[in-house]
């Protein structure tokens, strides 16, 4: 695979996109060293903003993919600020972090959810304050000359919060987040180093007048000096070791799977044997070239170290004294990939000792206890690379950091960028180690004989004179479907240039198993000012370099030339050692206060919408309650509607008991007798109604009729009653006679 470089250096269109405008307003002060300030993971882009000390982000796919849409960016804000220049940054393997790395610090970042149509950060918010975690401060502010050389995400992080840094003296930290779990030895430490070697290169000042900071900066540069350093590491693939006889068996691929996903390694677990355990071989390199072995789990308190490995063919030079990065080829056997700060690449296999032998090295560090080694290095080839254009001579001698990152689709490329540009190394030795190993039944097929040499290709150039200035990389990063490379100059320029695949070579993806908790944290507003900015602007302003108080001779006035000579010296001791430091604090000033100040109008931007959002949601709860209320009368009128249907559907059920038929039978009869004497009833009702407008009918007729007699009955009927006047007279007549009589007797 090689990259197609035509007419246009941006095959991807970055250079238009708002994110990179931004970013070229905010390149770093210091751009003359090759850095790495923007990474891909998957489809997601960051970028570092040195002016605002926050991460830009974009889904570099969807933009790639919708070009005649401005793709927006989104701003990630660390709630805690850093206290350390960040030149590098690095996500964890399933991008829940983001590593921000420095010579002077290291900081991790906790990324949001993604969610939305073009998968980003919590639906495309514009800024987002990120929870973050500086590591070990009180380490760097009382070490002065510690620093961090190195930082790689743990393949087996059950919660793909493991980190392991490399430091300067010579140890490698393992973090959770922000708890520190082990701290491993993988060299003399400088505070322990004893004995006549550093007695011969002190100074002839008593011990008293040195302080402990100055004692232990010697001592680092002593074993600088002698390349006892560790500058580098990597992590292998994994290996299950037998925890009975202490026997090691490496892992086949028929064992353990590997994933390429993500920027840095990414390892399956290979399955757990009985009784064994697994360990993770991580290989560091030092700067005199030799390469040690540290086997540690990611639970392991004391891990072994091995080494130095042995190094076939043997040279010299042990193959160059002055590396400076290494890289780990998962390939079957491991392909170890050194690099020199004077443009060589050596590859070399890591293979298994027949029978380790028992040997006993002597450190200048008399309690790092080495293990017998149980690999050796066998180099292939040796690449060098040119530092610059081509023909001219004093571009040969020109050196710089090499920094070494390997190819996620193809195991036979990886790419190695610097001061001076990119170069593409494609190995053609991995492809003949995997045709050997799928022809394994054939017990007539050859050993490969590796006769084919490696392709390097100079793929950006960026110093063409030895003394013209260096437009150094800034940022490198890979870009996968469609794949390509993403490049980012000191210049502000970016380049982007497509990758021609070979589908044959590249692997199955498989997916890294291992879940994710969540981290029970306390706030990390309550954590952000641990340490007193008071403390950090002194520590910038503290001098390394002591002066003598002057007494001279007061007998002889110095002459001009002495004065002169003395006041130049004393103007560039200022101004190298003090002006420089006190610009520093003020840069150091401004970017704290224009964080906080960006920070302070985030947060004020974030009340201002959740009061918003407060009362919106108060609204619909009263909106709501009245809907419950509303729905709760339905309701009620519904149920009772439902008990009556199912009081009716009960009745009619076609079975039941001879009881509830009999009493329903009965309650039917007892209904059709009250529905006939209602019937009646009425009917009577009606009668009786009737009857009385008869009658009433009748009396008013009688009431209105005049009886009339013929004059004969009345004539007889008035005799009639004459007659009957005079009888009664004659009886009353007698009635008084008799009365009379009675009364008189």
């Amino acid at each position: 695979m090689t990259p197609t470089i035509g007419s246009s250096t941006d095959s991807f269109g970055f250079n238009g996109l708002k994110l990179f405008e931004v970013v070229r307003d905010c390149l770093p002060d210091d751009r003359k060293r090759t850095q790495n300030l923007l990474e891909t993971k998957d489809d997601m882009l960051f970028v570092w903003n040195s002016k605002n000390c926050s991460v830009l982000t974009v889904n570099w796919r969807a933009a790639n993919v919708k070009k005649d849409q401005q793709q927006k960016y989104q701003t990630l804000i660390p709630s805690a600020p850093q206290n350390f220049t960040v030149e590098k940054i690095l996500p964890s393997t399933e991008a829940t972090f983001l590593a921000l790395s420095g010579p002077r610090g290291l900081s991790i970042l906790e990324l949001p959810r993604r969610w939305g149509p073009n998968g980003q950060y919590q639906n495309g918010k514009e800024c987002i304050i990120c929870r973050s975690y500086n590591l070990d401060e009180h380490l760097f502010n009382e070490n002065a000359n510690l620093e961090i050389l190195q930082i790689r995400w743990h393949p087996a992080s059950p919660t793909d919060s493991h980190i392991l840094a490399l430091l300067s003296d010579n140890s490698i930290r393992v973090y959770d987040v922000d708890a520190l779990r082990h701290v491993w030895r993988v060299g003399p430490s400088p505070s322990l180093v004893n004995g006549g070697a550093v007695a011969t290169t002190s100074t002839k000042a008593p011990l008293s007048t040195s302080s402990p900071t100055t004692r232990s900066t010697a001592k680092l540069a002593y074993l600088s000096s002698l390349g006892d350093t560790a500058v580098d590491f990597d992590i292998a693939p994994p290996r299950v070791v037998s925890g009975e006889a202490d026997l090691t068996t490496t892992t086949t691929l028929e064992d353990t799977s590997y994933s390429t996903t993500g920027g840095g390694h990414s390892f399956a677990q290979p399955k757990k044997s009985k009784g064994g355990k697994i360990e993770w071989p991580i290989v560091i390199l030092r700067g005199d070239g030799n390469v040690y072995i540290l086997c540690a789990g990611i639970d392991t308190d004391r891990p072994k170290l091995q080494g130095p490995i042995s190094i076939l063919p043997q040279v010299d030079d042990n193959y160059g004294l002055d590396s400076c990065s290494l890289v780990v080829v998962p390939s079957l056997p491991p392909t170890i990939i050194i690099a020199e700060s004077s443009g060589k690449t050596h590859h070399a296999l890591l293979l298994e000792e027949e029978s380790p032998a028992e040997r006993s090295l002597t450190e200048l560090d008399s309690s790092l206890v080495l293990y017998p080694c149980e690999w050796y290095l066998q180099v292939l080839e040796t690449v060098e690379l040119e530092l610059g254009l081509a023909g001219v001579d004093e571009a040969r001698t020109y050196s710089c950091p090499i920094h070494l990152k390997r190819d996620l689709l193809n195991e036979s490329r990886y790419f190695a960028y610097h001061n001076a540009g990119l170069h593409a190394v494609t190995m053609d030795f991995t492809r003949q180690l995997v045709h050997f190993v799928e022809n394994d039944d054939d017990l007539n097929e050859k050993y490969p004989l590796f006769n084919s040499q490696s392709r390097a290709e100079y793929v950006v150039c960026t110093k063409a004179l030895p003394n013209s200035s260096t437009n150094s990389v800034l940022g490198f990063a890979l870009l996968s479907s469609p794949p390509g490379i993403l490049l980012q100059l000191a210049s502000g320029q970016v380049v982007t240039l497509d990758l021609i695949s070979d589908h044959s070579k590249i692997r199955d993806w498989s997916v890294t198993p291992g879940g994710k908790s969540s981290l029970a944290t306390d706030s990390t507003l309550k954590k952000m000012m641990k340490d007193s900015f008071q403390d950090r602007i002194q520590t910038i302003l503290k001098s390394g370099t002591t002066q003598p108080i002057l007494k001279l001779d007061q007998t002889a006035e110095p002459t001009p030339q002495e004065s002169f000579e003395l006041l130049t010296q004393a103007t560039k001791m200022l101004r190298e050692h003090y002006f420089v430091k006190h610009e520093k604090a003020r840069q150091e000033i401004e970017r704290r206060v224009h964080v906080l100040k960006l920070l302070k109008q985030q947060q004020l931007s974030e009340i201002d919408q959740l009061q918003q959002e407060k009362q919106q949601i108060r609204d619909t709860a009263e909106r709501l309650a009245e809907n419950y209320e509303d729905i709760c009368d339905k309701q009620s009128a519904l149920f009772k509607r439902a008990q009556e249907v199912v009081r009716l559907a009960t009745l009619r059920l076609p079975k039941g008991s001879f009881s509830e038929n009999k009493f329903a039978d009965m309650i039917e009869k007892i209904g059709s007798a009250t529905r006939q004497l209602e019937r009646n009833v009425d009917q009577a009702k009606q009668k009786i109604t009737a009857q009385q407008v008869q009658v009433e009918q009748k009396q008013k007729a009688q009431k209105e009729r005049i009886v009339a007699l013929p004059t004969k009955q009345e004539d007889i009927i008035k005799q009639i009653i004459g007659e009957m006047y005079t009888q009664i007279e004659g009886c009353v007549t007698d009635v008084k006679k008799m009365s009379s009589v009675l009364n008189m007797t």
